[in-house]
């Protein structure tokens, strides 16, 4: 039996035979790598740590971060929100966006309420979904102190 382990090119030949092979098991194919010396899993689990390296170190991954916790700071506000504002009525939706407003700091809740100056004309939808933007921006600020 030949100990030395096949180079690159001889290797992704193995490879593709052995995927070619169709009629071999799963333990047959792992016994003709192990005589040529490899290890599959040893192999897999090289790939999946280079896979994984490559996500982090991917310009893409911070997308990928700031997505996941976009969708969970989104849920965490939704469900919060409406549980605090069932059964509330128009005048009452109306109150609590101005006590949003002001609970913001000073410079935040001075701009939002200069865009939405006339969120007195909002429906009850537009007011619930004030109430949760109000509470996205409160919570981005808090982490940002």
């Amino acid at each position: 039996m030949n100990r030395q382990k096949p180079d690159s090119r001889e290797l992704l030949r193995r490879i593709s035979k052995l995927s070619s092979d169709a009629e071999w098991t799963p333990d047959e194919n792992q016994e003709v790598l192990a005589e040529a010396g490899i290890r599959a899993t040893e192999v897999t689990e090289r790939i999946v740590r280079l896979v994984e390296r490559g996500k982090r170190e991917s310009p893409l991954h911070w997308k990928t971060r700031a997505e996941a916790l976009r969708r969970s700071l989104l849920q965490r506000v939704h469900s919060s929100i409406a549980a605090e504002v069932a059964g509330l009525n128009r005048s009452q939706l109306f109150d609590k966006v101005q006590e949003a407003i002001r609970r913001l700091p000073d410079p935040v809740g001075q701009r939002y309420a200069v865009a939405f100056r006339k969120f007195e004309e909002a429906t009850e939808d537009d007011l619930r979904s004030m109430l949760e933007e109000l509470a996205v921006v409160a919570e981005m600020e808090r982490d940002q102190h």
